[in-house]
């Protein structure tokens, strides 16, 4: 009896695991066309960063920055030579790959409910919203690392003696410092704190290996860079110190209520729900998110970035333990307020001083 119930169970995890597959594969398209309906924008809606698209067909230069060279570089290394066009349909194609495993993941380890919501919460999403117009930026790359990191450190949770998930979280590490070091490394910290806030305990084995990570990423981004006869730069930190204090609380406080509602896209009432339930971890690192992105000018685009990896970690950590029919109910009803929002107003993003607008999706 004992033999035939491992076997059911064995035939029973191999369906699910296929079965999540194929909902991750019929996630692609569903998110590719959903997104072409919501976020179609014009072209002067758009930012395209063509430098990285020149850099990926060239080696190591001065014109790479020592803080985020891996998303051109990759391409360069692997002899990928694409196409204008065939450069944003890869960046893009990024965005939904990385979805389709989050999903993929949610769906087999924590049920359709799970898998379903996380697919919709992305698409509604300002992440969704910026990486649809933002084309050429390492926020791709950064994104896919972003939400292996935390499907990696959800695995270590449910198995924490398996090594192999420490191996690969100091990969990762590494990877993302050379992906977009001032942004993966302030992403790993939201993360880790909302783990060890939930958990009620810090885990300094994953300490170890963050800072190990980090560090290591970042010494060999500079022997990569000192090897090739590099330039060490800092171009980012010497753009944010150029200018002062006033000029950034100027830049934030323009149109700072409508700043706010770009940050949201339409998911307020899921962000209240969680602080509804006395969720202060979110709370704390969206304050966070706030700090890090009042000195930059990218508004939008960074908080997005900052923010919702945090977010997306704590509703799997939620998840884990269930939901009544009636919090299913409040969450799907959060998600259709979403929609209805993108649906009813103009889709815009903050840019410096300057809301960006998509255009209307509906004309009454």
């Amino acid at each position: 009896m004992k033999i035939l119930n491992n076997i059911l169970e064995s035939f029973s995890k191999r369906k699910r695991l296929i079965l999540s597959l194929l909902i991750g594969l019929v996630s692609i398209f569903f998110l590719k066309e959903a997104s072409y309906l919501l976020y179609k924008t014009s072209s002067q809606s758009q930012v395209i960063n063509s430098g990285f698209y020149y850099l990926s067909k060239s080696d190591l230069s001065t014109e790479y920055d020592s803080d985020s060279f891996l998303f051109p570089y990759h391409l360069k290394i692997f002899g990928i030579d694409l196409s204008p066009e065939e450069f944003k349909r890869y960046c893009k194609f990024l965005l939904y790959i990385t979805s389709a495993i989050l999903i993929s993941y949610a769906y087999y380890f924590r049920g359709s409910f799970t898998g379903v919501f996380l697919g919709f919460f992305l698409l509604l999403s300002p992440v969704y919203l910026i990486q649809n117009n933002w084309i050429g930026f390492a926020d791709h790359l950064t994104f896919f690392w972003s939400v292996l990191l935390i499907i990696f450190l959800d695995q270590r949770d449910q198995y924490p003696g398996k090594k192999i998930h420490s191996y690969v979280l100091f990969f990762l590490f590494v990877l993302g410092s050379w992906t977009h070091f001032y942004q993966f490394v302030p992403i790993s910290l939201f993360v880790l704190f909302l783990y060890f806030w939930e958990k009620k305990e810090i885990d300094r084995d994953i300490l170890k290996v963050f800072f190990l990570g980090i560090f290591a990423g970042r010494i060999s981004s500079f022997l990569i860079f000192y090897l090739n006869g590099i330039e060490w730069n800092e171009r980012r930190l010497d753009t944010a110190q150029s200018l002062g204090f006033a000029r950034w609380y100027s830049m934030h406080m323009k149109h700072l209520i409508l700043t706010l509602v770009s940050f949201w896209n339409g998911l307020l009432f899921l962000f209240l729900e969680n602080l509804a339930r006395k969720k202060v971890s979110i709370l704390l690192v969206c304050f966070g998110a706030f700090v890090i992105t009042f000195f930059t000018a990218d508004s939008t685009r960074v908080f997005s970035h900052l923010f919702y990896p945090a977010w997306i970690a704590l509703w799997l950590i939620r998840f884990r333990s269930g939901f009544s029919k009636r919090d299913k109910w409040i969450l799907c009803f959060g998600l259709v307020l979403a929609f209805a929002y993108l649906l009813v107003f103009d889709p815009f993003y903050k840019w410096g001083g300057d809301l960006i607008y998509l255009g209307p999706r509906i004309s009454f």
